[in-house]
């Protein structure tokens, strides 16, 4: 057996034409299941929603109205109430979403539309705090979380397989 030919196993040298002798059949590995397309955006557009929730018990102003913890969830309502709203609900729907995985399409449009309005809602917020206070954390959170919700179940909704039509 030459340099070339000799394969070192086990503390033997041996050819290739023995190997399968002592390794066995060949083992092959188990193939990796393709992710569900659009799947790693709607869970960014989950997590975003989530944190349009949590924007919703910081303050949203520095003084007066919405000052405190909670502040999003102000009465009589502002728009920090629209952004309150709309994110608890498309958490919920992700939520539910997890449970019935053939919702896709809907549950990807439906999402759009919670971000557009989380965003909307907390522009708002920013461009017209309540009267004699300015905004705080809260709108500002609220409005990254409803952006990139946004794009992210865009995202899915456009990865989402479209159904062939009879």
């Amino acid at each position: 057996m030459c340099l070339t030919c000799a394969i070192p196993v086990r503390g033997e040298t041996l050819g290739a034409e023995c190997l399968p002798a002592v390794l066995g059949a060949e083992v092959r590995m188990p193939e990796i299941p393709e992710p569900e397309p659009g799947a790693v955006a709607r869970t960014v557009a989950c997590w975003a929603f989530g944190l349009a929730v949590l924007a919703t018990i910081l303050p949203w102003s520095r003084t007066g109205v919405g000052s405190g913890a909670f502040g999003a969830w102000t009465d009589p309502p502002r728009w920090s109430t629209l952004v309150a709203i709309a994110a608890v609900a498309a958490l919920l729907l992700a939520l539910a979403r997890g449970l019935a995985p053939a919702a896709g399409t809907t549950w990807n449009a439906v999402a759009v539309v919670a971000a557009g309005l989380v965003a909307a809602g907390a522009a708002l917020s920013l461009l017209r705090p309540p009267d004699f206070s300015a905004p705080w954390l809260g709108p500002w959170v609220a409005l990254a979380a409803g952006l990139a919700a946004g794009i992210a179940s865009w995202v899915a909704l456009r990865r989402q397989p479209r159904r062939a039509s009879v």
